[in-house]
């Protein structure tokens, strides 16, 4: 089984990177193949809203980068985005992806999305319980779109408090919730 990781973290050392790092490795050991890709070191173009994908079986007009994790998404079993939250919602990078999905909702017979393993890692620096609970209703808004394309939503995790880069590894119980994502991916 292959499970397939999104960085959209412009940010090398990022929590939520190394958040998706610690799920790949514990799906790993669990005996999946596992590939992570760093949103931030790729070609990826906004859609253009073009619906060639409509009217091609999901075929994107875009040639980029996202051809290659179109390609990955087809034989996945799971797929993990890990994305910071900048303003309350997923970093630009996620948005670009998603929004990139829609050549994937055009064709779900194509990409075999029926049931494939979905999850979110995200990492933020607030605290604070109001903006706790208006990000993480952000974050299920942006998950009911997978979900209602066919994925099977495993986990939407929100880790807090991540304001320095790599603080993450200094904190057991987040580690523990990204190690607890790789398990539940692979199930």
């Amino acid at each position: 089984m292959k499970i397939i990781g999104i960085n959209t973290s412009p940010r090398e050392n990022s929590n939520s990177k190394i958040a998706l790092e610690k799920a790949l490795d514990t799906a790993e050991s669990k005996g999946a193949d596992v590939k992570i890709f760093d949103l931030n070191n790729m070609n990826i173009k906004t859609c253009q809203a073009c619906d060639y994908c409509v009217e091609h079986n999901g075929e994107c007009s875009l040639d980029d980068d996202m051809q290659e994790i179109y390609n990955e998404i087809k034989d996945a079993y799971g797929i993990i985005i890990a994305t910071p939250i900048y303003m309350g919602n997923v970093s630009s990078l996620a948005k670009i992806f998603i929004d990139r999905f829609y050549a994937v909702m055009n064709s779900l017979d194509t990409y075999n999305v029926h049931g494939k393993k979905f999850s979110v890692i995200a990492s933020q620096a607030a605290v604070d319980p109001p903006m706790y609970e208006y990000i993480k209703h952000n974050l299920e808004t942006t998950v009911d779109i997978f979900r209602g394309i066919g994925f099977d939503v495993e986990d939407v995790e929100l880790l807090i408090g991540n304001a320095k880069e790599a603080i993450i590894n200094t904190k057991e119980d987040q580690i523990n919730k990204a190690i607890m994502i790789g398990n539940k991916i692979v199930r």
